[in-house]
Order: C-alpha cells, then structure tokens, then sequence
C-alpha cells in the first residue's frame, strides 16, 4: 500500500513538473511565425530535443522522489520499467527565443501626435507602435504540443499594449482620424545605398496620404513620376527576364509594406500583382505587391465610413506603413503560408552582345527557383449577425535561370544560348 501511495506522488510531481516533453517519431523542424516572420528551427541544429531516460507505471511517466529511502525504492521497481525517450526542454526553447527572436519582437509601445501645419499639411510627432512582448509561457507551451502532434507551425503568442494617438487638428477628427488600424512592415536588410534613397523617397511620396471614405485609390497615380527629377536613382528592377538598373529600383519595397498595412487594415484590395521571383526583401513570400509605371499596380479601398491616413517610415532596416482612422469591430488573421509546385532553375543563359568589350561578363539574372505560394485573409466582426470573409491570396513565381551577357568576339557562337554554352 506504501509502495503505491508513492507512486501516485510520483505520478502528481511529474504531472505539475514543467519543461519535458516526449514523443515516439521525432519532428525535424518547426516554424516559428508572426505577422511578418517566420523563424525555421530545425531541431538537429538546437538543443531543445534531447535523449533522456524515464520510468514508466503503466505506460505513464514518472518521476521518483529524490527524498526516497533505498527500502521504498526497491519495493516499487517492481512495478516500473526503465525507457530512454526524447524530450524537449523548456529552457533551452525559451533562451531560444530570447535570443534569436525576441528581439525583432518585443518593443516598447510608441505613442503619436498628429496634426495640420499652416498650410494644411499632416504633421507627426513620432510614430505609432504597439507594445509588443512574447508571452514565453505560451509560445513553449504551444512549441510543446506542436512537437506532441508533429506540426510544424506555431504562430507565437504575443501579448500587446495599444499606443496612444493624440490628434490636434479638430479638422483631422471629424474626418475619422482617431484609432491605429494596423501597421505593414517589410525588412530591406541587405539594400545598397542607392535602393534606401529610393525607399526613402517612395515611402515619403504616401506619408500623411488622406483617402475619403469609399474612395478606390491607385499607389502608381499617387506615386507621380519616378526618374532623376523626382529624386531617384539608378537601381535593379525586374524588366521582363532580366533585372537591370533604372531610375526608382526599390520601389516594390514601399509598395509591398504599404499593401501589408492596408491588408491588416482590412480593406479591399482591387488590384495586386506579386513579383516575377521571389525576392528576400520581401520574406514571408507570398505577400508582396509589385509596381511599375504604367503597370502593374497596387489598388485598394477605403471600405471605411471615415477617412483614412497613412503614415510611413524607416527605422533600422524596416520600412513600416501605419494605417490611421477610426476603429470598427472587424478583426484580420493571416492564415498561412502553403508553399508548393517547387520547380529548379532552368539551365543558365548566355546573351552574346555588342555592348560590352569582348569577353567581358555581366550578371543580368540571378537563379531562382519557382514556387506557388498561399495565404488567406480572415476578417471576422464582432457582429455576429456579420459573417467572416475569408479571401484567398495566391502567388506564382517563376524559375528564373542565371543569365550572363558576354560581350562578342569575332569567335562567339550564336546570339544567344539556353545551354550556356
């Protein structure tokens, strides 16, 4: 009876400890994801899983108290049998996060004061953005059972604390600009010196933008003209099969995160195109917006009974959009990504050209592999005579090869080449 009694304490100690986890087949990756980032954690690469042994009473694991005299224990072997397991611990998953995702997360909340100069110009006084702060508890505890059911994905919990927005401007208030709808953000990490200018420059084309209720706009028309006059520089561009400098090269970066900002606004999109190939600017694939005089374009709607406002900017590496205006009771999930229909670059190709001395090489393409790639917007109300519209968004990369133009030599072989030869 003695014997069995401290197998049940066993049984209630292992059952209120925290931090291991078993599993028969292991997982070998998982998928760290948030609005705008997805972390793979390939576990042969961490630490999180590790062999350890356990004891089983039917089946069921236990843990021996450490204070158990040596007569006690060996009147409960009996009953036990010794199994080593993988298990996955929850310190070593939450330093994980600490450091490698956390601080592209976690922020302090920052407040906004907007206004009208004396020529009616929106002015801000800083920047809006939510507190944000992963809850640890609960990203380990869904790791935990997403490694229990062998799922890959885990969207992260995170708890948030609303900025405040301080509007001085009666002529602002009465048009709806009151509440911080949503925020899009894109990482342009990498980018040379020439696409930031042209970031910079696009991005302030849409700051302090006033769209009326109802209105359908057009980022190419409020764009305006994009050459050495209004401010751009000579930077890469998808033009056709190639990529090559032009004025404006960049520009999809501010396309892209004014779409992420009116997609978690909501609002219907009327028009969109994702890039040729997938581009790292733009990670997690599937939610970009590409833009190009006279087309394609970006077009949306204010689907709002108020006025929106848009406020752009960037700060370390990422360009941000915030949607302003006043808050409905409709609420945005993003489901997804499904990446599939993998293809390989085709074999590289070679353009021989008059262009450049003989024998010289110049990169036009880069290789790509191709992809499909799914999201689906959710918007739910808090209406519940209102029913959820789920919207698929759907994007197909192309396989691009690596394309080199080779200046001609009176020996060169035919104009152009599939083979690379």
């Amino acid at each position: 009876m003695k014997a069995k009694l401290i197998l049940f304490a066993a049984i209630v100690l292992f059952l209120l400890a925290p931090g291991r986890l078993f599993a028969d087949d292991e997982l070998s990756l998982i998928r760290l994801k948030t609005d705008f980032n997805i972390w793979k954690v390939r576990l042969n690469r961490v630490d999180w899983v590790n062999e350890y042994r356990k004891l089983l009473w039917q089946d069921l694991e236990i843990r021996l108290p450490e204070y158990m005299d040596t007569e006690l224990s060996e009147s409960v072997s009996p009953y036990l049998k010794d199994a080593l397991i993988k298990g996955i611990d929850s310190s070593e998953v939450k330093n994980y996060i600490k450091k490698w995702v956390a601080p592209e997360i976690n922020r302090e909340k920052q407040d906004v004061t907007i206004s009208l100069d004396e020529k009616g110009k929106v002015v801000f006084d800083g920047i809006a953005f939510s507190g944000q702060e992963i809850d640890y508890e609960k990203a380990f505890y869904l790791i935990k059972e997403a490694f229990l059911q062998k799922e890959e994905d885990v969207r992260l919990p995170i708890k948030t604390i609303p900025p405040i927005i301080t509007v001085k401007s009666d002529e602002l208030v009465k048009k709806g600009i009151t509440d911080l709808l949503a925020t899009g953000e894109t990482d342009y990490s990498g980018s040379p010196r020439n696409r930031r200018s042209n970031i910079r420059v696009g991005l302030n084309r849409y700051n302090g933008w006033v769209i009326p209720p109802k209105e359908t706009v057009s980022v190419l028309k409020k764009l305006g003209a994009v050459n050495e006059y209004t401010g751009y520089l000579p930077e890469l561009v998808i033009k056709g099969n190639k990529t090559i400098p032009e004025y404006g090269g960049g520009l999809c970066q501010v396309s892209t995160t004014v779409y992420r900002g009116v997609l978690f606004a909501g609002l219907p999109i009327n028009k969109r195109r994702n890039h040729s190939y997938a581009v790292s600017y733009y990670d997690p694939q599937g939610l970009d917006a590409t833009i190009y005089i006279p087309s394609p374009d970006l077009q949306f709607t204010n689907d709002t009974d108020n006025h929106i406002l848009l406020q752009t900017a960037m700060i370390n590496n990422k360009a941000y959009t915030n949607v302003y205006g006043t808050k409905i009771d409709r609420y945005v999930d993003l489901i997804g990504p499904w990446y599939y229909n993998y293809r390989n670059p085709p074999p590289p190709k070679v353009e021989y050209s008059d262009r450049l001395a003989p024998g010289k090489k110049e990169i036009v393409g880069v290789a790509h592999a191709g992809f499909e790639a799914s999201w689906y917007r959710r918007i739910s109300y808090a209406d519940e005579n209102k029913e959820d519209v789920i919207e698929h968004i759907y994007s197909k990369y192309q396989a691009r090869p690596l394309y080199t133009i080779i200046g001609k030599s009176p020996a060169s072989a035919p104009v152009a080449s599939e083979n690379g030869t």
